[in-house]
């Protein structure tokens, strides 16, 4: 992120202020650091003062690179002596320190160095360079004394402290690390980070409309159509709403709240609009938007050069791929909550699709205002009210739940020692990736090439059992058939993290270099850990889960503690449970920096032995293990007393905690692994895999598949369940009739897919939804981020936009099929036949009913 900032005055001092953002400064050839003060809740630009420049490691001595002396750009070139971890051992590196980022990397031919010659950590930004060297943590408190940069520590409760101490002295299992000091003083500097205090963040959230063209979506970059509207709404409970008066539009009547403040320009006052808006904009620490980096901004940036607005009053900056302010923090929340972490395990897969409208319904249960019209054909307030209630979705939906979003990407911010901004727009393994690299700077060690790790694991792995794996996943166990009653779900807290923890693993102490070493064998897998050093993996990592699960999920729960330091020790809960469940993933990922598959290879290989083991020790007190998959195991009637046998001996023997996850009143498992169905004590329905919730399905399928759930909620009994099935059937064989006669509205047919790019975008493959995209462009225009409701129709292109559709070209044929793959999860796991509930004969060969 490079940016022009257009001012930064020298600062004398600064009260206890917040790090959220740092970026490059092209003008001063610089650092800039962002820092947002809770009192005035204005953001602080503080310039670099130590002279820090950009440079790489290279393991040419110095005198092999006098070519590189001679360049305008290279200011000094000498060595430096770093830690590598791989060997343990002190190394002389070249140290190239240049003028300006791009000499290291970044540019085509040889203006970078990194093109020329073999060269170490030359792809870090340099603005995370920076905070690495100089251990600056985003999210964590600063002031300026006498023009000297301090960190500063706010107060933490007492009870907060004494809750810390017991965790420490009675938690930790100092067999488990070589040396439990350094692991206790990694717990203590988190917890001590983590639990300051979160600032409310003062932002704007911003929407805009622009003028309809037919056909065709309005060019970001070209911005040639007007702006007809921008809404904005403040946390400080400012509500505007500016609109453009055009030609032939009717004004219509006033529907927004009393609060909201609407200013109307004259159709030749555009330019006026954009610039009152822009200086809105500029009292603002933080914008929110929902897609500002595609649309939003680079339009208004765009639009405003050439209306002939001076770049100076211009707030907004471009980059490659999304958009920032020079002196504010642009959050693009489209981005956010289209991160798959945040989706599973901050919201609960509460929406599927990314969409503003869908993702304000799962959470804030609110929507886009539909007036049934297009955009050109709404009156002046209709647009307003349309406009400044995105606004006010994208507002909320960083605002709901005591500002649950904001406060998350503070404290994933803290975790990960990254911009709030990159937090917000980045994925989790960018997160880990940014926390280890600032640990390796933090002691001094050199951070190793991807090619390095990769010929360290060359030629020594054992055999991988999946197709295209390149190591074997978790422990899947042969379920047991048929319908079980009382069944016990336990789940291992955070197994990997655990694993990695208390085996020590991580890319250095996995086959490490020591003679010694090599006797302490990793079951069912050639690899050895170290006991000499703690892994760096294994520290971050086993710290953070250590702190989850024994400090935070109870704190969080303390009754003594405020609503507002609850709140937060919730918050730090749900971060760190975002983190920790992809720790592993990433670890396995080829895509990750510091990828080493004899790491991922150790994890799964213990985690199958503490599996079998645990089933061992079920089946050895007397329980009965219906099924195991990955890190859970379906048990039959446990008693409490055999129950707490398990725990305890999970947790002396292999060091992992194992917890009851729920109790179904009855499960049914079919002959296929990872497919199964149950249901609570209070009738909550679990299917494995769930399609048919997902929310492209057809309304009629989706509806079929709630109501075959109820039935199976009323189950208590064998004979309730022989009885489900009969009515399982009956609902089946009704709806499939139904669809055979094309007895089935329109709009119940309709699949719904969201454009996550434009139609003209698809060139390679024409997905089905693009098809009816490109129908309906003949029409209206569409644009990203538009629903499109398609049906599947006999003749090409086998899809038709709804509106176009009649009901004599339904391919009948197409909806049943895909009504049988929805409705299989709940079918195969019962063992019913689909072409014999409809009535046609049935394949021989299959087995009959397991239950009759």
């Amino acid at each position: 992120m490079q940016v022009n900032v257009t001012k930064t005055d020298e600062v004398e001092s600064m009260s206890p202020s917040m790090l959220v953002s740092a970026t490059y400064d092209n003008n001063s050839k610089s650092a800039i650091l962002k820092f947002y003060n809770p009192e005035s809740q204005k953001l602080i630009l503080w310039k670099d003062e130590t002279g820090h420049k950009p440079y790489c490691y290279s393991r040419l001595a110095p005198d092999e690179l006098d070519f590189l002396q001679e360049r305008e750009d290279v200011i000094e070139i000498k060595t430096v002596q770093r830690h590598d971890l791989i060997t343990d051992k002190e190394i002389n590196m070249s140290k190239i320190t240049v003028a300006d980022p791009l000499a290291i990397g970044g540019t085509t031919g040889d203006k970078s160095i990194r093109n020329i010659i073999e060269t170490w950590e030359s792809d870090i930004k340099y603005y995370e360079n920076y905070l690495y060297d100089r251990k600056l943590i985003v999210g964590k408190y600063y002031e300026v004394v006498d023009k000297k940069l301090k960190p500063h520590d706010l107060e933490i409760s007492d009870e907060v402290k004494i809750a810390l101490k017991s965790l420490l002295w009675d938690k930790v299992d100092s067999e488990s690390m070589a040396d439990s000091e350094e692991f206790k003083k990694y717990i203590t500097e988190w917890a001590d980070l983590l639990n300051q205090p979160i600032p409310k963040i003062k932002r704007l959230s911003l929407d805009i409309e622009v003028e309809a063209e037919i056909g065709r979506i309005p060019d970001p970059k070209i911005a040639e159509k007007k702006v007809t509207a921008i809404g904005m709404k403040g946390s400080d409970g400012f509500d505007q709403i500016f609109v453009l008066r055009t030609e032939d539009t009717e004004e219509g009547k006033n529907e927004l709240d009393q609060n909201v403040k609407i200013t109307f320009y004259d159709s030749d006052k555009e330019k006026e609009m954009i610039q009152d808006a822009f200086q809105i904009i500029r009292e603002f620490p933080f914008v929110v938007t929902y897609n500002g980096d595609e649309f939003d901004l680079p339009y208004l940036y765009n639009r405003a050069e050439r209306l002939g607005i001076k770049n100076s009053e211009n707030p907004f900056y471009m980059m490659r791929d999304s958009a920032t302010l020079r002196e504010g923090v642009h959050l693009d929340l489209y981005r956010t909550l289209s991160n798959r972490s945040f989706q599973i395990y901050a919201f609960s897969q509460k929406y599927t699709n990314f969409s503003l409208n869908s993702v304000s319904k799962a959470l804030l249960g609110k929507e886009k205002i539909d007036y049934g019209l297009e955009l050109d054909q709404l009156s002046l307030y209709q647009t307003a009210n349309y406009c400044y209630n995105d606004a006010l979705l994208t507002f909320e939906l960083t605002s709901f739940n005591n500002d649950l979003l904001m406060n998350l990407l503070v404290i994933i911010a803290r975790i990960g020692r990254m911009p709030i901004d990159d937090i917000a727009r980045m994925g989790v393994s960018q997160w880990i990736r940014s926390l280890l690299y600032y640990e390796h700077r933090r002691r001094n060690c050199l951070i190793p090439k991807r090619e390095e790790l990769q010929r360290r694991s060359e030629g020594v792995l054992s055999d991988a059992v999946i197709k295209d794996k390149k190591y074997r996943g978790g422990l899947v166990v042969e379920p047991k058939e048929g319908i079980h009653f009382d069944v016990v779900v336990m789940d291992f807290a955070s197994l990997y993290p655990s694993i990695i923890k208390v085996r020590n693993l991580s890319y250095e102490t996995v086959r490490c270099s020591h003679e010694e070493c090599k006797k302490n064998i990793i079951e069912q897998t050639n690899h050895w850990t170290c006991s000499k050093r703690n892994g760096l993996t294994s520290m971050i990592i086993g710290s953070l889960r250590d702190l989850r699960v024994n400090y935070y999920k109870s704190l969080s729960k303390k009754e003594t503690l405020t609503d507002e330091q609850r709140q937060q020790y919730t918050v730090v809960s749900q971060a760190l449970k975002v983190i920790l469940n992809a720790s592993y993933g990433v670890m396995g990922a080829e895509i990750f920096p510091l990828y080493f598959l004899p790491v991922a290879e150790a994890t799964t290989a213990i985690g199958r032995h503490t599996i079998l083991e645990t089933i061992k020790k079920c089946e050895g007190v007397g329980i009965e293990v219906l099924y195991g998959d990955t890190d859970s195991l379906f048990i039959k009637k446990p008693t409490k007393e055999q129950i707490q046998t398990v725990i305890e001996q999970a947790k002396k023997d292999h060091g992992v905690d194992l917890e009851i996850d729920k109790t179904y009143r009855y499960c049914v498992l079919s002959n296929r692994k990872k497919n199964y169905l149950g249901v609570t004590k209070d009738g909550n329905v679990d299917v494995k895999g769930l399609t048919g919730k997902k929310s492209h399905t057809p309304p009629f399928i989706r509806k079929l598949f709630y109501e075959l759930l109820d039935v199976l909620s009323k189950v208590q009994s064998v004979e309730d369940f022989v009885k489900a099935k009969q009515q399982i059937s009956e609902k089946i064989s009704t709806c499939g009739k139904k669809v055979e006669a094309k007895e089935i509205p329109l709009e119940d047919l309709t699949f719904n897919v969201m454009l996550s790019k434009a139609p003209s975008e698809y060139t390679k493959t024409i997905p089905q939804h693009i098809r009816a995209a490109k129908q309906l462009e003949t029409i209206r225009e569409i644009r990203k981020g538009d629903r499109i409701s398609y049906i599947k129709i006999l003749n090409k292109p086998g899809v038709k936009p709804v509106e176009m559709a009649k009901k004599e070209e339904i391919d009948s044929k197409k909806y049943m099929e895909f009504m049988e793959a929805t409705l299989e999860q709940i079918t195969s796991s019962m063992n019913l036949d689909f072409d014999t509930i409809l009535g046609k004969p049935k394949q021989t060969g299959l087995d009959e009913f397991f239950w009759s």
